[in-house]
């Protein structure tokens, strides 16, 4: 069966369903290949019975010969069951003459047995050459026994279980190969459709259409398959959806520094600004506005190919890596009138990427120190037998409930603060790319703890 269409789901059907019929045509001649050995064993059991029966009417027949002659009621019996085993017979003396046969054998037979005995055996249908044995008694021959297969009734039952036993596994071959070729279209459809609903579903994602689905009808690695497309769909949504606030974000900071730029040039230009030194100061503000949207956009760049880079581990000192980081926050906490502590043991060694994790604790340490006004900024560190725990603590302006489970997301900004709003997205990408995890602790007005969890495998106390 081939369905004639130009689709590639026609494609896939097709190779489907002759993965099936392979299957339907290796069943099919194995079943011929045990039919025929069946057949065979069961000749091969024929022919070593037939030839059990032919050495025991030899031997009765040598025991119907007794002191130079012979015993005729005991050749009779040999001659009989002979018959009865499916045998003509003819048994000779040593001048080659007949001295009983199955013919003779019939005829001697009470009227009753004999009609019964023809209606089961027809010897005189006896077809094929005669087999000669000798009769010998003491190493002396005294005649001769010719035997050949007769229409009997062992030969009848014989040819019976062939026929039927060929006609059994024809039936059961027909009827397995036509239920297999009907399952095999069946399970054909049922593995291209689910097939064809992502196929379909992801042409429209590749039209444009991100609010496109797929529909899962099983719990298989086939609706599994459709799961995860659909997450992956869900997650195209929503970055198309970041995208498109990113660059409004962007075309409005670019714009408000801009406009203010332009006319502060303007005023200048046309004489009717107060002062030109203010009106440059007014640029020069601009200008840092503009250079910080830039440095938001080449980090944002950064973070996402630090994410996509392979990791780079090491043995990291995390006092002295702290310590260094906090450096260049120190002058900047200094002006408010913060203070920065460190609180990590100096034994404290951890395998990490050190690029990665610098970028988590300088987006940390840096929105600590912004968004504290009073107080200041602890960063602590432990280590036990499943990890280690980096914290940064602040006494700032704290984050409400309801914006903890938004400040991960990009371009997201508390309030009216500066920047893009990209930094904490930027932690949380880092953290889950070195297998970790990170939380928020926070209350208005008492300040917020960040917490980044490492697990074991990404760290060990060092020697």
């Amino acid at each position: 069966m081939v369905w004639v269409t130009s689709l590639p789901e026609s494609q896939m059907r097709n190779k489907v369903f002759l993965a099936f019929a392979a299957v339907i045509i290796t069943a099919l001649v194995s079943g011929y290949i045990f039919k025929w050995l069946m057949f065979a064993d069961f000749t091969d059991y024929v022919g070593t019975m037939q030839k059990q029966n032919i050495y025991w009417v030899v031997a009765s027949l040598e025991e119907s010969y007794k002191d130079g002659s012979w015993d005729d009621k005991v050749m009779f019996e040999a001659v009989h069951w002979a018959t009865m085993l499916g045998f003509d017979v003819q048994v000779l003396d040593t001048a080659g003459g007949v001295i009983m046969d199955s013919g003779r054998v019939y005829e001697m037979l009470p009227h009753a047995m004999k009609h019964r005995m023809m209606d089961m055996l027809e010897h005189n249908k006896a077809t094929g050459q005669y087999l000669l044995y000798p009769l010998t008694a003491d190493g002396v021959q005294f005649g001769t026994v010719k035997i050949r297969p007769a229409q009997g009734y062992v030969a009848i039952k014989e040819e019976l279980f062939k026929k039927h036993g060929a006609y059994f596994m024809a039936v059961s071959l027909a009827v397995a190969g036509g239920g297999s070729v009907l399952l095999a279209f069946l399970f054909t459809r049922l593995l291209i459709n689910p097939i064809r609903r992502l196929k379909d579903a992801s042409d429209k994602i590749a039209q444009g259409d991100l609010h496109a689905r797929c529909e899962i009808g099983s719990n298989d690695e086939i609706g599994a398959l459709a799961s995860s497309f659909n997450q992956m769909a869900a997650a195209l949504e929503r970055e198309d959806l970041l995208r498109k606030h990113m660059m409004a974000n962007i075309t409005h900071e670019l714009r408000t520094p801009l406009t203010i730029m332009k006319a502060n040039v303007e005023a200048v230009i046309d004489g009717v600004a107060g002062s030109p030194a203010e009106a440059l100061i007014n640029v020069n503000q601009g200008i840092d506005r503009l250079t910080g949207l830039v440095k938001g956009i080449e980090d944002l760049v950064k973070a996402e190919e630090d994410v996509m880079k392979n990791l780079n581990y090491e043995v990291v000192d995390m006092c002295e890596l702290v310590s260094s980081l906090t450096a260049q926050f120190i002058a900047p906490a200094a002006q408010k009138g913060l203070f920065i502590t460190i609180e990590i043991a100096d034994t404290l060694d951890v395998t990490t990427d050190r690029e990665k994790l610098s970028t988590i604790l300088i987006n940390l340490i840096s929105n600590a120190v912004k968004f504290t006004t009073a107080g200041g900024v602890i960063v602590s560190g432990v280590q036990d037998s499943e990890g280690y725990t980096i914290s940064v603590h602040d006494t700032g302006c704290g984050i409400a409930a309801v914006e903890q489970e938004l400040i991960f997301g990009r371009l997201y900004k508390k309030g009216a603060a500066s920047g893009m709003g990209i930094g904490l997205s930027i932690v949380k990408e880092l953290t889950a790319a070195l297998n970790g995890t990170i939380t928020v602790e926070s209350e208005r007005a008492k300040g917020s703890t960040f917490t980044v969890r490492f697990p074991a495998a990404s760290g060990h106390r060092g020697s």
